[in-house]
């Protein structure tokens, strides 16, 4: 599942190298426009991979579908800016294991535009809420979140981009159940989707 998600992933950005290259080539500079918009609007799908192999006395939450969205607000012209991430993600492996993780991260995000095409980078720091249903004798949790990443929004229009994102993030859900210490969360979460630009 995973092999095939990351392939359609790389061809979705390969895809998307074309429209930046072409940004670049010609910036809209028409009504005076010769620059991307400094807001960001992102909504796609996202997938959370596992990073490590747990041992046999933790449970992993990796291996789960869901959706991201972001909205970033300029603070240091289009250099600077600070973006709010909300997320959530599901997995379905019968009644005793059938987590839903929700991510609400705030932080900066560092970003070097390219026409209608931007590089960005972002540190994020948050909390996150894990459902009861996720293992027999598991309360609702909530943990510490961090996500480190980065990726490319390429340019469609002046308003409208494609972005591929990639980011590493890292929580610790603690289980009363006997058989395990905790139930880690330290996974790598790809995402895609359109931004909006304003």
């Amino acid at each position: 599942m995973f092999r095939r998600f990351l392939s359609l992933l790389t061809l979705a950005a390969l895809m998307a190298i074309p429209a930046a290259v072409n940004a670049q080539a010609s910036p809209d500079t028409r009504h005076g426009f010769g620059s991307t918009p400094n807001h960001e609007l992102y909504g796609g799908y996202s997938y959370v991979f596992r990073t490590y192999n747990p041992s046999t006395f933790v449970a992993s939450t990796s291996g789960m579908n869901g959706w991201d969205a972001s909205f970033k607000v300029p603070v240091l012209g289009s250099f600077l800016g600070i973006k709010g991430d909300v997320s959530g993600f599901y997995r379905n492996d019968g009644p005793n294991f059938n987590p839903k993780a929700y991510f609400f991260l705030l932080g900066p995000q560092v970003s070097v535009h390219l026409h209608r095409s931007t590089l960005f980078a972002h540190g994020l720091v948050g909390s996150s809420h894990l459902t009861s249903n996720a293992l027999p004798n598991l309360e609702d949790d909530n943990s510490f979140a961090v996500a480190v990443g980065g990726g490319l929004d390429a340019g469609i229009s002046r308003w409208l981009a494609w972005r591929v994102t990639g980011d590493y993030y890292n929580t610790h859900y603690k289980a009363t159940n006997r058989n395990f210490n905790e139930i880690t969360n330290s996974n790598g979460r790809i995402s895609t989707g359109p931004v909006i630009r304003f």
